[in-house]
């Protein structure tokens, strides 16, 4: 199975257009910041032009909300289009994936979960997945990764460790820190933040008996 990676898009359509005309996948996992509340004063309608755009030319979609994203608005939009997995968990094709949106940042943004309730709401999930290969998409990275690192510091989250490193999940999905774009691995947890859409960035995974993930540019 093929799986388009996609984290920050940030309302940048023309971005996100160009990723999907250039790939050929089976499925799409965006890990949040799908809009942007502060930058558009329409977010829904924002929202819904990016929607659009990934129910019109993909397959299955399934995606959380970001940090900049209105959790409200984002969640009751992706419930209604059959592709939320923020406290769910939904089936691929040879993997069972479970999602967790919102970040916490020093800038007061519209959703901060904290890490304790990212930390217990999935790992109740956990263990409600049957498949052998099991996948996560959380907009907040692991703490003292390479995903994590914000001006030099690592900023993120020592739940989201603490969760990967006692359940076992196989792959994870991250995004929020624009400039720690790339691969890391947590055990055996295999970890990707693809890059922003908005900055050109993404992300393709195959699987088949494992993860392996080629990182691109448009």
């Amino acid at each position: 199975m093929r799986v388009l990676l996609l984290t920050d898009i940030h309302g940048n359509n023309e971005n996100l257009e160009k990723i999907l005309s250039r790939e050929e996948f089976d499925g799409v996992l965006c890990a949040g910041d799908i809009s942007d509340a502060k930058e558009f004063e329409n977010y829904q309608g924002k929202l819904d032009e990016i929607l659009d755009t990934l129910e019109d030319n993909t397959g299955l979609v399934k995606a959380v909300p970001g940090n900049i994203d209105s959790e409200e608005k984002c969640v009751r939009t992706l419930i209604d289009r059959k592709m939320n997995i923020h406290k769910k968990i939904a089936s691929f094709q040879s993997f069972d994936v479970v999602g967790f949106g919102g970040g916490q940042t020093p800038f007061g943004t519209p959703f901060e979960p904290s890490g304790s309730e990212i930390r217990e709401s999935l790992e109740v999930l956990h263990g409600r997945m049957s498949s052998g290969l099991k996948a996560a998409v959380i907009h907040q990275p692991p703490k003292d990764t390479k995903l994590d690192i914000a001006e030099g510091n690592h900023v993120g989250s020592e739940e989201v460790r603490a969760l990967l490193e006692e359940k076992d999940f196989d792959f994870l999905l991250t995004g929020h820190i624009h400039e720690s774009y790339g691969t890391d691995t947590l055990g055996n947890t295999l970890m990707v933040n693809p890059g922003p859409v908005c900055e050109g960035q993404y992300g393709v995974l195959e699987v088949e008996e494992s993860f392996e993930v080629e990182l691109k540019t448009i």
